[in-house]
């Protein structure tokens, strides 16, 4: 029984730890602004082409007084405004990440190495993430 708990915690802590190797660097967050600034535009685009659409039906089909044709062309108006809308948190969600990624440097920082009565620096590269509050 022991053994069996001693095998699960391990499970457990191992798992956590392979969860953790993701390494975030600038050429990540640049990668990812820029997936979503792609996303971002070709939903605008959408949308907008299906609301003018849309609406631009709907308003021909309100004098012809065809009920149908009027309900489809109002719902792709619609979907097609709301597409637009969808569009804007992934326009702020670039905006973040490039802002992440901006702020991640590179560089060497020293480092106070004490031996027996000798005080001694050396430079170990480092990676730095600004945070603005």
């Amino acid at each position: 029984m022991r053994k069996i708990r001693l095998l699960l915690a391990l499970l457990l802590v191992s798992s956590i730890l392979i969860g953790q190797t993701k390494e975030f660097s600038k050429d990540y967050f640049l990668q990812k602004s820029k997936k979503q600034k792609t996303t971002a535009w070709i939903l605008l685009g959408g949308g907008t082409a299906m609301a003018v659409g849309g609406f631009a039906k709907f308003d021909s089909s309100w004098e012809s007084e065809s009920a149908s044709t009027t309900d489809i062309a109002g719902i792709i108006g619609t979907v097609g405004f709301l597409t637009g809308l969808a569009s804007i948190p992934y326009f702020i969600s670039a905006g973040k990440n490039k802002k992440t990624a901006m702020s991640i440097t590179f560089n060497y920082k020293p480092i106070c190495l004490s031996s027996d009565n000798l005080a001694a620096t050396q430079s170990y590269p480092t990676m730095s993430l600004k945070i603005k509050l």
